[in-house]
């Protein structure tokens, strides 16, 4: 079998193999270039095997067989058309496995690994879980902020206030909160560290909770990355958003901010994430009282913040992110910067919005208009107003009108205040814009 010397020509053989494979057998892999990296690095003579497990192991949660696969043995698992994972796994292997002897090995110790993935998931999903609450307190959060059970109380009383804006059950919100953190606990996020949550939707689906706290649990960390899902439901948005700020309100309480080179607890992650899910779900949040509310569970619980500047630092790290967020979206600088001027981050998706669509159209003919017409009215204002003995007033005498062009001015900017004067939090934005646009003459 010939090596394959060039890094390039190993990828583009391996995944040729897969293609073939794949279309044979109906079925797909996930892309992953991470894993395929791996393995393109640690052969050079590539030879793709179709490996298989048995089917008994996919009751198991679909995560647990994933990361057993992927992160341990460098297997590719494969799903059928409609994503639903399957028992046979892609092993790409650095000889040709003329005797079946390579097959037979990886199957054996997948199936190993699989079995002690199945013990633990039959044992921990059997604990209950609300009388596993208490055991948090045995679970150090941070130096300063308490335990993982101090952290998911205050998360319940944070949760409750979110609740609120989001006129849903309190009361769900609140059993969310006091079961999250309890899959830590578990022998499975033990092994598996990027399962928490997720485990802990799966235990609480299990043990009967309702369907909206399970999920809420399981996507209590989304976005876990840029680009990525959001929580969507209103119980996992409370959840997601209180867990958020308590993080953020204690790190930044204690100091620990991200500096210009390093984040090592992903505070900017956590606060991107705050932002993607208001602005992607449509909805503002009185972040700056959430905040005061989360700061306020600290001390009531007997921790005292060394950082006195902490409101003020946390809101303008968490207009940073917003800003970076419409960056990212394409929108320009300098309407970037009008629009935080304007408003508070209480408001970040008038913000997002209103700049999303002028960015839109400010170098079109609309755009252009009305930056026309705010020149000239700028320009006449600030010429009048040098002169002696000239007072502003909220009130137009039309009988001095002399010209059509000045009557049709002053019923257009009273159309307009009585438009502005009409519009509330489902403002339409392109139609303001148009509006807008209209008034140059």
């Amino acid at each position: 079998m010939d090596i394959f010397i060039d890094h390039t020509e190993r990828k583009d053989l391996i995944e040729k193999k897969f293609d073939i494979i794949l279309k044979k057998r109906n079925i797909n892999i996930d892309s992953n270039p991470k894993l395929l990296q791996e393995v393109v690095d640690l052969t050079d003579q590539p030879n793709v095997i179709v490996c298989e497990f048995d089917k008994k192991f996919l009751n198991i949660p679909k995560e647990i067989l994933i990361l057993t696969m992927q992160h341990h043995q460098k297997y590719f698992p494969t799903f059928d058309k409609k994503g639903k994972i399957t028992n046979q796994f892609l092993v790409v292997a650095n000889n040709k496995d003329k005797k079946g002897l390579i097959k037979l090995g990886n199957e054996r110790v997948v199936e190993a690994r699989l079995s002690d993935a199945e013990f633990f998931w039959q044992k921990d999903k059997a604990q209950n879980m609300v009388k596993k609450i208490s055991d948090l307190k045995l679970m150090n959060y941070f130096k300063g902020l308490g335990n993982y059970f101090d952290k998911a109380q205050r998360m319940r009383k944070l949760g409750a206030i979110i609740s609120d804006e989001l006129l849903i059950s309190k009361e769900k919100v609140e059993l969310s909160a006091s079961i999250s953190k309890v899959d830590l606990l578990s022998e499975l996020v033990g092994e598996f560290p990027e399962l928490q949550g997720i485990m802990g939707g799966y235990f609480g689906n299990v043990q009967g909770f309702d369907k909206e706290i399970s999920l809420a649990v399981s996507e209590q960390y989304l976005p876990v990355g840029s680009g990525t899902k959001i929580p969507k439901k209103p119980y996992s948005i409370a959840l997601s958003l209180a867990d958020k700020i308590d993080t953020l309100v204690g790190f930044f309480g204690v100091n620990q901010k991200p500096t210009s080179s390093k984040d090592p607890f992903a505070l900017r992650r956590l606060a991107l994430g705050i932002v993607r899910i208001m602005i992607e779900n449509k909805k503002d949040f009185k972040i700056r009282d959430l905040i005061n509310y989360s700061s306020s569970l600290y001390q009531d619980q007997g921790f005292e913040f060394e950082n006195k500047s902490l409101q003020k630092e946390l809101l303008d790290f968490l207009l940073e992110r917003l800003k970076y967020y419409m960056k990212e979206e394409n929108i320009r600088n300098d309407i970037i910067q009008a629009s935080i001027s304007s408003f508070n981050l209480d408001q970040s998706v008038i913000i997002f919005n209103k700049a999303k669509n002028l960015n839109k159209i400010i170098n079109k003919q609309n755009g252009i208009d009305i930056i026309s017409s705010y020149k000239r009215a700028s320009n006449i204002l600030e010429s009048e107003l040098k002169k002696d003995k000239i007072e502003l007033s909220n009130t137009t005498d039309p009988g001095i009108f002399k010209t059509e062009l000045e009557k049709n001015l002053f019923k257009k900017i009273n159309e307009l205040r009585k438009y502005f004067s009409s519009i509330n939090n489902d403002e339409n934005f392109v139609q303001t814009l148009d509006n807008l646009a209209s008034i140059k003459y």
